[in-house]
């Protein structure tokens, strides 16, 4: 496994550099890019009413792969982690620059978690899409789980969690 980390860590850190992805502004954890992205798919209705259109701006996040091992990625920390990381993005959306930016999206194995912390989970439509995307996401999540594999059988398959910019102003008034 090993070699895989290294040729994950590689092709992360190629794909960060080549595409300009920045971590979340204020960030002291590094858990997550933002990645700035126009919407080009059908209308997404987030819980709250919020809709994405076609052309609407959103932040995609992503894992910073290559610091998950300097991490506690216990699932109590995650949640942690990704509440303070939710909190900095919603303070970077407040800036009147970033306005534009009507949600937030990640797609996920942990979409139990991001339920938790408030996202509206969607499936991912295509089925060729969410197969691609799961199997990538299970490769990641067994090259850097740090403890041994369990054999639980289960079928992880990513998902689609939004969670919109209103939600996120609400988050840093707690």
């Amino acid at each position: 496994m090993d070699i895989l980390k290294k040729v994950i860590g590689f092709y992360d850190a190629s794909l960060v550099r080549m595409l300009g992805w920045k971590r979340v502004p204020g960030s002291s954890i590094g858990f997550l890019y933002l990645v700035p992205k126009v919407h080009r798919g059908k209308n997404v209705i987030i819980e709250d009413g919020t809709v994405i259109k076609r052309g609407d701006c959103y932040y995609e996040i992503h894992m910073v792969n290559t610091n998950l091992k300097n991490l506690d990625t216990s699932y109590g920390n995650l949640f942690t982690m990704l509440a303070e990381e939710l909190k900095l993005i919603g303070k970077h959306m407040e800036k009147p620059e970033n306005r534009k930016y009507k949600a937030v999206l990640g797609i996920t194995l942990l979409h139990r978690l991001a339920r938790r912390a408030g996202f509206t989970i969607i499936e991912i439509e295509s089925p060729v899409r969410r197969k691609m995307v799961s199997l990538g996401e299970n490769i990641l999540r067994s090259t850097l789980r740090k403890e041994k594999a369990k054999k639980d059988g289960k079928k992880r398959i990513a998902k689609e969690c939004w969670i919109s910019q209103s939600q996120l102003f609400e988050m840093i008034k707690e």
